[in-house]
């Protein structure tokens, strides 16, 4: 009752005045169609009657789009994200990004994608499903580098789609930290790491850290710890799902290179 209570406040608000004034206007348009013998005065009127329809339908677009902005501050709200590294030999590797959203604007066409390689070499990125631009490379190391995201077709409000983004990298001077990991600004339901190091060897059982940080512009730092990892020495890959994470930290999986 109060979310219909409130849009017929808004509606009223933002849609009263174009409604009495285009209202006037059709009705007097259509006395004279519906009195005048004239043919011209009939178009005219006619076509007056189709300019005020097509000014009701363009304000309430308006009117709906500006509705929805006012109750989401985001373009679309995350629900989850797995991360995917994965690597042979210790200097070629891909790194693999899965994540659902759900469009939270009337139409939304594309959205900005942030990304760091720390290794000298830049990768080279792809996508399966979506279209994505060159990445641009930060010279900074602490800053990230940035590409764009173009869906095929518009999401439309509510629509619901899972963004795939695979990078190809290499290590050769060794320089590439090894850790993944995810900016949460908002909430999400279940964020899942996934690292497959095929390269080591059957005695390797070391354990992997997950930690965060406070989001700020740089995106190594003081990481805190939150929980080891065990080795699955038999896939040779650490696995590790957390569900509903606190939004506003940077979480990453770290391990021995």
């Amino acid at each position: 009752m109060h979310n219909i209570k409130k849009v017929f406040n808004f509606t009223r608000i933002y849609l009263g005045s174009c409604l009495g004034t285009t209202g006037s206007i059709c009705s007097i348009a259509g006395l004279v169609m519906c009195f005048s013998n004239n043919k011209t005065a009939i178009i005219i009127a006619l076509t007056i009657v189709i300019l005020c329809l097509l000014i009701i339908v363009f304000q309430i677009i308006r009117v709906i789009n500006k509705f929805i902005d006012e109750n989401s501050s985001e373009d679309y709200k995350r629900i989850s994200t797995f991360l995917i590294f994965k690597s042979n030999d210790g200097v070629k590797s891909t790194f693999e990004v899965y994540r659902t959203i759900q469009c939270k604007r009337l139409f939304l066409t594309e959205i900005p994608y942030n990304f760091k390689w720390t290794g000298a070499i830049p990768p080279k990125i792809e996508s399966v499903s979506q279209k994505i631009s060159p990445l641009i490379h930060n010279e900074n190391k602490n800053e990230w580098d940035t590409a764009k995201i173009t869906f095929n077709h518009p999401l439309k409000y509510n629509d619901c789609t899972v963004i795939s983004i695979k990078t190809t990298n290499e290590d050769t001077d060794n320089t590439a930290k090894p850790w993944i990991s995810s900016r949460l600004d908002t909430p999400i339901e279940v964020l899942g790491f996934r690292v497959l190091l095929s390269y080591k060897s059957n005695e390797y059982a070391k354990p992997a850290y997950f930690e965060r940080k406070k989001i700020v512009s740089q995106i190594d730092g003081d990481f805190e710890f939150i929980e080891s990892v065990e080795f699955d020495k038999d896939h040779k890959l650490y696995y590790h799902t957390k569900t509903n994470p606190e939004p506003g930290y940077i979480y990453r999986l770290r391990w021995e290179k």
